[in-house]
């Protein structure tokens, strides 16, 4: 308990380098990263030390007259989540951030410490007031880092867009808040669990809860803000809200459903797994078409928040068919992916923003060749593309793997022709959206790193210094050190859900799960000494063999390869492209450039844009009657007093006659 408070202290004391005198900004910068880091070191510790060591006391229990700070196994979790990418990405900011020498650096070093501070807060809440009061913080200080660079025009636009969207989900939030405490001896979590609410208003309750939080992690169709706001925000900002923030929202709907409203209805988790699909293969199809770095990151997102809450849906099925052994293996995917996926997003997030310090642009299709003149960055990239394309040894695969075993267990379960269609649904999607993401990340690697320089920014380009560098590579290092060595985080996320009595599922080599009643094993301890011994044998014999190699320029019909012959971004993507265009919708507008030579055609621009599907047709849709709905109220504002005097009569009039009803 000491060493959570005393991190939220420390927290508080980089919050106040935004006071700091203008010239010791850079010694402000410093002062304040060094309070991130070391209060978030603090923070996973705590909460770490509390899983090792499971008791039956809280990790902290403390009480401030209406307010109180409670934290419990669930709660250690996502702390756990919170300081270890706090840690590695304020050590990633102590070099990057610096970038915003002369611009504000003491108010984003400060904001950045406020921002960890009520994520904090929010996980340890013990009542709504509390929770309430910290998500407000946390939405505010958000907006103000993604707002940073208020200089830009986008910046604003994309700003404002989420603290609007952000408010809406708060706003459903406080309604589920309200009707589960208005049926409560308080609005204590402790009382909260105990709620009489039952019928019609607790399914309203679950739905409030469910908007709000499936908005706040970037669900579809409530996603719009996201794609938006990534892209405008700081790199290591971006990094925390993408890897930390959307995690939250699921350690709140995970607060209702476990505790406040319960699982017991068939249909929740039904509306929960299958938003979860619909965005997880949606978003993953959505980075594929995109071209800026931090849009298809954030893209990325969606899909694999999608995956979290798909699977957490799933577990929720079998929770309400009273098979909670079996439930158990799809919350702790969720768990194992979400901690996964803090890692491996915030470490590519951590790369997006090193491209772009090095080469000036967030676009894909002027990089190439990046690898040569960043090789460490390009390491790292690789490690987190791995990883978020599920592959073999990185922490990706093992929440994948996790995920498919739920929706096999949920498989051998289905006692109904509707339930077998689901399955069969989930497995459609979770095909495509695994053999999308690979495609997306091979397209994003592929197009950045390797090949020939597409335009002249990469001639500048150039490795990153110390601290972003190790911040990138502890968060690589993580993330193959629990690819391969998966059950200490396994285990302990099923400990959490279950109990610490429940039979672990791993062993030290792998995961062993027996879920369906026969064994299913991952060993990637075994799978990698496998492809160590094959691949050295194989590099024995060749290097034995005697054979040369010539090497010469690609044969190209006797001419020269430039770059443009090379695959483009928007070229690769192109049959997934035609294959989904009634959904994509792609719009392509041309344009005519000058003919510059006689013997020569006229030039061509082609302009590639694809929309959000839900942007276009829902939310253009009702900006569009709000807007014409408020223009006709113009008629009843005409500047006459005498006519306000009638308006305030009439409302006079309705309100006694309301009253003597």
């Amino acid at each position: 308990m000491d060493v959570l408070l005393c991190s939220l202290l420390v927290f508080l004391l980089g919050t106040l380098t935004i006071v700091w005198p203008k010239r010791l900004e850079l010694a402000a910068h410093y002062a304040g990263m060094l309070c991130a880091i070391v209060a978030s070191g603090m923070t996973a510790f705590s909460g770490l030390r509390y899983l090792l060591m499971p008791n039956s006391a809280l990790l902290i229990d403390a009480k401030w007259g209406s307010y109180s700070l409670i934290a419990d196994g669930w709660s250690s979790v996502f702390l756990v989540i919170t300081g270890v990418a706090g840690f590695f990405i304020s050590i990633y900011a102590l070099d990057y951030a610096r970038g915003y020498l002369g611009s504000r650096i003491r108010a984003l070093t400060g904001m950045w410490n406020l921002f960890l501070f009520s994520i904090v807060a929010v996980l340890i809440s013990g009542d709504a007031f509390t929770f309430i009061v910290s998500w407000e913080i946390m939405a505010l200080v958000s907006f103000l880092l993604v707002n940073h660079e208020a200089g830009k025009k986008e910046t604003v636009s994309a700003a404002y867009q989420y603290m609007v969207m952000t408010h809406l989900g708060t706003a459903a939030i406080l309604v589920a808040f309200y009707l589960l405490g208005s049926h409560s001896a308080s609005f204590a979590f402790a009382d909260m669990m105990h709620n009489q609410l039952d019928g019609v208003m607790r399914h309203i309750a679950f739905l409030c809860a469910f908007a709000g939080f499936a908005l706040k992690s970037g669900l579809m169709p409530l996603h719009i803000w996201l794609p938006n706001a990534h892209p405008a925000a700081p790199s290591h900002v971006s990094a925390l809200m993408s890897g930390v923030m959307l995690k939250v929202a699921l350690y709140g709907f995970g607060r209702f459903a476990f505790q406040f409203i319960g699982m017991d209805v068939f249909w929740y988790g039904l509306l929960v797994t299958v938003v979860g699909l619909i965005s997880a293969f949606l978003g993953v199809l959505y980075a594929t078409m995109e071209v800026d770095m931090k849009r298809i990151l954030a893209y990325s997102s969606v899909e694999n928040m999608g995956i979290i809450f798909a699977v957490f849906g799933c577990g929720m099925v079998l929770m309400s068919m009273n098979l909670f052994p079996l439930a158990v293996v799809a919350f702790t995917a969720a768990m194992v992916h979400a901690f996964s996926h803090s890692l491996m997003k915030g470490l590519m997030f951590m790369s997006a923003g090193a491209v772009m310090h090095a080469t000036g642009s967030k676009n894909i299709e002027k990089m190439g060749g990046l690898i040569k003149k960043m090789p460490y960055t390009a390491f790292f990239t690789l490690i987190g593309a791995m990883a978020l394309s599920s592959l073999p040894f990185t922490s990706g695969l093992i929440g994948e793997w996790l995920v498919l075993q739920s929706f096999i267990t949920l498989a051998q379960q289905a006692g109904s022709p509707e339930l077998r269609l689901l399955v069969i649904f989930a497995f459609i999607l979770l095909g495509l959206t695994g053999a999308t993401a690979l495609g997306c990340f091979v397209r994003l690697y592929g197009t950045a790193f390797l090949g020939c320089p597409r335009s002249q920014i990469v001639d500048k380009a150039h490795e990153q210094p110390f601290f972003m560098l190790l911040g990138m590579g502890i968060a690589a290092a993580l993330v193959v050190i629990v690819g391969i060595l998966p059950d200490p985080v396994v285990n302990i996320m099923q400990s959490i859900v279950a109990g610490p009595m429940t039979a672990p599922m791993g062993n030290p080599l792998g995961i062993i799960w027996g879920g369906s009643g026969r064994y299913a094993i991952y060993s990637p301890a075994i799978i990698l000494a496998v492809t160590v011994l094959v691949t050295v044998f194989v590099a024995v014999a060749l290097l034995g063999s005697k054979k040369f190699e010539r090497r010469d320029v690609t044969w190209n019909c006797g001419t020269y390869p430039t770059s443009r012959q090379q695959y483009s971004a928007t070229g690769f993507s192109k049959p997934l492209r035609r294959a989904f265009g009634s959904i994509l919708n792609p719009q392509r507008h041309t344009e005519y450039i000058r003919k510059e030579h006689d013997y020569f055609g006229r030039k061509l621009k082609v302009h590639l844009e694809i929309p959000d599907l839900f942007t276009e047709k829902l939310y253009k849709p009702v900006q569009t009657w709000m807007i014409s709905s408020s223009s006709a109220f113009r008629h009843i504002q005409e500047g006459s007093v005498s006519l306000y005097i009638g308006y305030t009569m009439i409302a006079m009039i309705c309100v006694l006659i309301w009253g003597v009803l």
